[in-house]
């Protein structure tokens, strides 16, 4: 079966020769385990051993502790003399990995590796501890990115220019010859999200039976089940009515008394949502405390597949009245997807109900941008520049040419 190159590679690459040891953080179906074992045979020439701790026999090894584990290691017949490479396969099933992580960073590291995956951040932060504090190197991986998903469709060129672009640099539309054919795969993207194996099937009832699959395997029951969510029910109320708030400012009180959990409980569902890589709350940006929003939240989702499957729609997209919030959700989704640890994703609004979908904190910059199904009034956009100057501003409209104007940049291209 053809491999499918991720854009994450490169920073593993460079992580392995380092002593840490590596995680890999992603919901289920997103090719952490593809990923993985592509590492392992590209990328490592030494000894690998590979665990997956759904498997019970390879669960009780690594929860037999430091000294066992150790004990195993040396009955393999490994070369000592060499690095060895150790993958694990959803740690967050084992009692105690902290422990094991950080004994042999701080002995071993010189013979033995790991890289390790899991699907829940949250999950998996807890076990960190302080202990793991500079022995651990975290990834998290997501569906595929625009530009992933036209290398998976087999479209390498724009692909490729899509990973090149840096919009607020552009003078021209580098994609303009492209750009119907981008539109039409733009548009499967907006309906079917990026899970890889839904990317790689043909008939739409194909994509959908898989997408079924992952909403009723993995958020009805495993996100359930890891975070003891006991109120199944009002559960699956809440991410139903999440998908169809999708966008919208979110009011805590009036989600609470609608889904019929107490607030605390509440907070605590969308908590497992977002630590599964299913949803991602943000929240307002502000600097003038009299004007500008503080606290209300807004909640996208990470893949627009998993969204539409929750609101049974897969409508083709011109007749949809929910294009331009799947529009936005994908907007966001990218944003996430090429964020560093230290970019902020908020959104703006004033009192007075001026608004912008995305304000994105990078360094010492600050990126405002509009997102619009078709034309798009400036309007907001220019009001935020009056207030911050120093912001870059950005229409992304699916239906406008590339233009920069009036110190707006427009286009499709995020």
């Amino acid at each position: 079966m053809k491999y499918y190159h991720r854009t994450i590679e490169r920073k593993l690459k460079d992580a392995l020769a380092r002593k840490e040891a590596i995680f890999i953080l992603g919901a289920r179906q997103v090719g952490k385990t593809t990923l993985m074992k592509h590492l392992m045979e590209e990328y490592v020439e030494d000894t690998t051993l590979y665990f997956d701790l759904e498997d019970p026999s390879n669960l009780s090894i690594i929860n037999k502790g430091v000294n066992e584990f150790l004990a195993f290691l040396s009955s393999q017949e490994l070369d000592t003399n060499k690095t060895n490479f150790i993958f694990i396969d959803e740690i967050q099933y084992a009692s105690d990995f902290s422990s094991l992580i950080k004994y042999f960073v701080d002995h071993h590291s010189d013979r033995y590796k790991f890289i390790l995956s899991g699907s829940s951040s949250l999950q998996i932060r807890k076990k960190f501890r302080e202990s793991l504090v500079g022995r651990k190197i975290v990834f998290e991986l997501y569906p595929l990115s625009f530009s992933e998903f036209c290398a998976f469709k087999n479209e390498t060129a724009i692909s490729k220019k899509l990973l090149e672009i840096d919009p607020y640099k552009l003078e021209e539309d580098p994609l303009r010859f492209e750009s119907e054919k981008m539109r039409n795969l733009l548009k499967e993207f907006l309906l079917y999200g990026g899970f890889p194996k839904i990317v790689l099937e043909k008939k739409k009832e194909d994509k959908i039976r898989d997408l079924e699959d992952i909403v009723n395997s993995y958020i009805m029951k495993d996100i359930r089940h890891i975070f003891n969510l006991e109120k199944v029910e009002q559960f699956n109320h809440l991410i139903k009515l999440l998908a169809v708030f999708m966008g919208k400012e979110l009011n805590i009180s009036k989600l609470s008394n609608e889904t019929r959990l107490h607030k605390q409980t509440l907070e605590h569902y969308l908590s497992a949502l977002e630590s599964g890589y299913i949803t991602k709350i943000i929240k307002p940006y502000h600097k003038n405390l009299a004007t500008e929003l503080r606290k209300t939240p807004k909640c996208y989702f990470i893949d627009n597949g998993i969204r539409n499957f929750l609101v049974s729609n897969f409508g083709e997209m011109e007749f949809r009245p929910d294009r331009g919030e799947l529009l936005e959700n994908f907007v966001f989704s990218q944003l996430l997807k090429k964020a560093d640890p230290l970019t902020k994703i908020n959104y703006w609004r004033t009192k007075n109900k001026q608004e912008i979908d995305f304000i994105l904190q990078k360094e010492n910059k600050l990126f405002a941008l509009e997102v619009k199904w078709n034309d798009g009034s400036k309007q907001n956009l220019k009001k935020f520049k009056q207030v911050y100057p120093e912001a870059d501003i950005y229409l992304v409209s699916m239906l406008r040419e590339f233009e920069k104007e009036e110190g707006v940049l427009a286009g499709y291209l995020v």
